[in-house]
């Protein structure tokens, strides 16, 4: 635990430091970081929701409504 905590500390600790002396930068790193989460939200998601068709297909046994995988939604 004491190395997660002091990890974490040293990690606030860079970014507090990256953000006074190279604002632009350090805005730029964590718009990357957001972005990366959200890829990571969103494929989690087509995954349950995948795993979710395929589950209710077995379970209703009907192959007419069920292809096995589910279209990408298009951006806006």
């Amino acid at each position: 635990m004491a190395n997660s905590q002091q990890a974490r500390e040293n990690r606030e600790y860079v970014r507090r430091l990256l953000r006074e002396r190279q604002p632009e930068f350090a805005a730029a790193l964590e718009l990357a970081e957001q972005e990366l989460r959200l890829e990571d939200r969103l494929e989690l998601l087509r995954s349950a929701r995948l795993a979710l068709s395929r589950s209710c297909c077995a379970y209703s046994g009907s192959k007419s409504r069920c292809g096995g995988s589910i279209p990408a939604r298009r951006s806006a």
